[in-house]
């Protein structure tokens, strides 16, 4: 069975096609749809069929800011570093923009949650970064 959902992610709005798969032996090859914004297409894929009852989920969740554990600020998404507006020593307040990352060709803005000094910038631009990893330190 098909299923059509509406699926805004990064304030663009998506139709999305979803198959649902009914036996475990049997895969199907992955559809297209047309975005309904842009003319650029989503495709739905499958890797490996689910076991009878099993749901398997994947969540997508909007981070504009960074997220910080303690005294570090990191990156919410895997990118490029295009800009850096900090520097050791330097006192940031929260809501700052510490730099620009760039993701899927948008420019993100990294902003600290907290206030602090900058003890160290761990990146530098042009540095691919992963989801998580820590891009500046703060006293």
């Amino acid at each position: 069975m098909v299923r059509k959902f509406k699926v805004r992610l990064n304030g663009k709005e998506y139709l999305v096609e979803v198959e649902e798969i009914t036996s475990i032996n049997q895969t199907k090859k992955p559809q297209e749809t047309k975005n309904t914004l842009e003319d650029q297409q989503v495709k739905s894929v499958t890797n490996e069929p689910t076991k009878k009852g099993e749901v398997r989920e994947e969540r997508t969740e909007k981070k504009e800011e960074s997220v910080s554990t303690g005294k570090v600020i990191t990156t919410p998404m895997s990118g490029i570093i295009l800009k850096i507006f900090v520097s050791p020593g330097q006192k940031i307040n929260a809501g700052d923009n510490i730099l620009i990352l760039e993701a899927m060709k948008m420019e993100n803005e990294i902003k600290a949650d907290t206030s602090g000094i900058v003890k160290s910038v761990l990146v530098k631009e042009g540095d691919a970064v992963e989801t998580g990893q820590v891009l500046v330190e703060l006293e």
